[in-house]
């Protein structure tokens, strides 16, 4: 089954099949955002084609304006990726979790405690 928009708090992910579905699921969210006197953030909202294959060129407009495509976003603390693999995302979570344990100092014990 296809969920078509996935929400949390002010972050929403909106999902279709075809650029035309996608373009009728912005155009339904503009649509909304008017009538409750709500704007859609234009410098945050992105696009991307997930796919294994090369595809064509994507263009969704809201107000008359492209979206920007991107190659890979973050939602919801994972890493999406064009190619649909997760290597990247694997990855990046590695190096944050690297960086957080070698920024505790109180982890690091002293060697001599140790003999």
């Amino acid at each position: 089954m296809l969920i078509p928009a996935i929400r949390f708090a002010d972050d929403q992910a909106m999902v279709s099949h075809t650029v035309r579905g996608l373009q009728v699921i912005m155009d339904a969210l503009q649509d909304t955002s008017e009538k409750y006197n709500m704007r859609i953030n234009m410098k945050k909202t992105k696009i991307t084609r997930m796919s294994m294959v090369e595809g064509r060129t994507i263009k969704i407009t809201v107000n008359g304006q492209n979206l920007e495509r991107v190659k890979q976003f973050c939602y919801l603390g994972s890493l999406a990726t064009e190619d649909c693999r997760s290597c990247h995302d694997v990855r990046r979570r590695i190096a944050l979790r690297k960086e957080a344990f070698n920024k505790k100092s109180d982890l690091i014990a002293d060697p001599s405690a140790f003999t």
